[in-house]
């Protein structure tokens, strides 16, 4: 079995929070600016249902348009579902869009899908989004949203079928720190709760 996924890519990020941990992790925020207060509430999205063909890029939430507490849980949202779709079919550009370099969760899975593709294989797998809020950060367009999510098992392939690796599953608790600039741009995630066992 090889450790890889979700939960492998995003425990190599600096400054995850994993097994042992309580309470919520703080976002992190971009450097040299002091710590705003929260100025909204949580505010719960409704859950994607996962795409039956991780091929085809996912939908963007007509919520996302908006900065508020619910285009953040939102973007959050889409951002999770581009990870199956990436490993799938190394289309990096929304991926690349939404992320900054700061992102270390971001740079490892362009690593991840990097590698993918010099080895000419891809990774077919899954992701549902149970449960997403956001909330607003102060007055300087700095958002947080948490999500809970499903990782279904994948299989990495060769382009004709042949399954060379698996990969586990699970489900994990993620908090992201974001910023609205006439669109999302995820700066960190990590884990806040590791997978069960």
């Amino acid at each position: 079995m090889v450790m890889r996924g979700l939960g492998a890519v995003l425990l190599i990020a600096a400054g995850v929070l994993v097994a042992g941990c309580t309470g919520e992790a703080a976002p992190v925020e971009p450097t040299g600016v002091t710590t705003p207060e929260v100025s909204e509430s949580a505010t719960p999205t409704p859950s994607p249902t996962p795409a039956a063909d991780v091929t085809v890029p996912p939908e963007r939430p007509a919520a996302m348009a908006t900065p508020s507490a619910e285009g953040a849980a939102a973007a959050a949202s889409y951002f999770i579902s581009l990870y199956p779709y990436v490993l799938a079919t190394g289309d990096l550009t929304e991926w690349n869009a939404m992320s900054t370099e700061t992102c270390d969760f971001c740079t490892n899975t362009r690593t991840e899908v990097d590698q993918l593709q010099s080895a000419g294989l891809r990774s077919i797998g899954g992701v549902e989004v149970m449960s997403a809020s956001g909330k607003a950060l102060g007055s300087h367009n700095w958002y947080a949203a948490d999500l809970s999510v499903r990782m279904a098992p994948s299989t990495d392939v060769e382009a004709d079928g042949t399954v060379v690796a698996t990969n586990d599953g699970g489900e994990y608790d993620l908090n992201f720190a974001m910023t609205w600039s006439d669109r999302w741009i995820i700066d960190s995630a990590g884990i806040v709760t590791a997978p069960t066992e």
